[in-house]
């Protein structure tokens, strides 16, 4: 293997590796919120646009789950209040979903909990370090949102 077929791979195992060990500091993290790290997620992606209306398909796509479980998660969410749901005037079996004012206290209650581990996490680092990571996670992140079905293979 060549010096950049190595590196690559080796990108890949840690990503994995941080995959693996953020999801278990997140589940010691949420052990005592009130929602867990799949809800939190379907939440939080409310925020980034309030206004912004999405049905369950909408979000099983974005969210890459499957509709099912997208379902339960909105079903807890929606009986939390930190979901709001509107019947489609001509569909009545659609629905479109937003976040309630309840719901964007909640996620930054959440936020201002997962604070001082987040802190924690990174105490070690530079701001400069924090920025040039922040840059290359947010390429790695538009570029798999971009290629979600672009899979090369053997």
């Amino acid at each position: 293997m060549n010096n950049r077929k190595e590196t690559e791979v080796r990108l890949m195992v840690l990503l994995g590796i941080i995959r693996q060990l953020m999801a278990s500091r997140e589940a010691k993290l949420f052990a005592d919120l009130s929602l867990n790290p799949s809800q939190f997620g379907v939440l939080n992606h409310f925020t980034h646009d309030p206004q912004r209306s999405w049905t369950v398909t909408e979000l099983a796509e974005v969210m890459e789950m499957n509709q099912p479980g997208i379902t339960k998660i909105v079903t807890v969410l929606l009986a939390k209040g930190l979901l709001l749901s509107q019947s489609d005037a001509d569909d009545k079996r659609r629905r479109y979903l937003n976040i309630s004012p309840q719901g964007l206290r909640m996620c930054s209650d959440i936020f201002d909990a997962l604070g001082p581990d987040i802190s924690y996490l990174f105490d070690g680092w530079e701001n400069a370090e924090l920025s040039k990571m922040q840059q290359q996670l947010d390429k790695l992140m538009r570029w798999l949102d971009e290629h979600r079905d672009d899979i090369k293979k053997c």
